[in-house]
């Protein structure tokens, strides 16, 4: 391998600790009450930033003796990346983005699931904003009613809420 094709894979790796780095700092920020005894709020991400950060030392190790990817053959034969595809999945979040505070949970996720949907080669939107729909909703109960946790009234739930005779959160 070339030092040329071990760049990618030294990217990725150099990312991987970037991203273990900020998680392991951004744990360090959490505010921890003296409530919590052994385990607070700190502790899942330290885990995870330290993961994190050893998967990419592993892997900036492995890319300066050569890299990994001269061993996978589909790296050296993938198509060229499909636009259409990182778009309408950029879409999905800026969709998500914009409705989330006008127009609540459910539907900012339903938009972004059929847009994802048709990043995948999806031909049913129907189908897609259905089954978005579903999910999304039974995401937003199952986060109020199950766990508690109050993750803004859209236009949809707060409708479903009061139909049911609740007080919208």
């Amino acid at each position: 391998m070339t030092h040329e094709r071990a760049w990618p894979d030294l990217v990725v790796g150099l990312f991987i600790v970037l991203v273990g780095v900020v998680a392991i700092w951004q744990a360090a920020v959490i505010p921890a009450s003296p409530l919590y005894g052994q385990v607070g709020p700190r502790a899942v991400p330290y885990v995870i930033g330290g993961a994190m950060l050893a998967l990419g030392l592993g892997l900036t190790a492995v890319a300066l003796r050569g890299g990994w990817s001269k061993d996978l053959p589909e790296v050296a034969e993938a198509p060229p990346p499909n636009r259409l595809a990182t778009m309408l999945m950029g879409a999905g979040l800026l969709a998500n983005l914009a409705l989330i505070e006008v127009a609540g949970f459910s539907i900012a996720a339903t938009a972004q699931f059929a847009l994802v949907c048709a990043a995948f080669g999806s031909r049913n939107p129907a189908r897609d904003f259905a089954i978005g729909a579903a999910l999304s909703l039974g995401a937003f109960f199952l986060f109020v009613e199950a766990l508690g946790v109050n993750i803004g009234a859209g236009l949809v739930e707060g409708a479903i809420l009061r139909g049911l005779g609740r007080e919208v959160p």
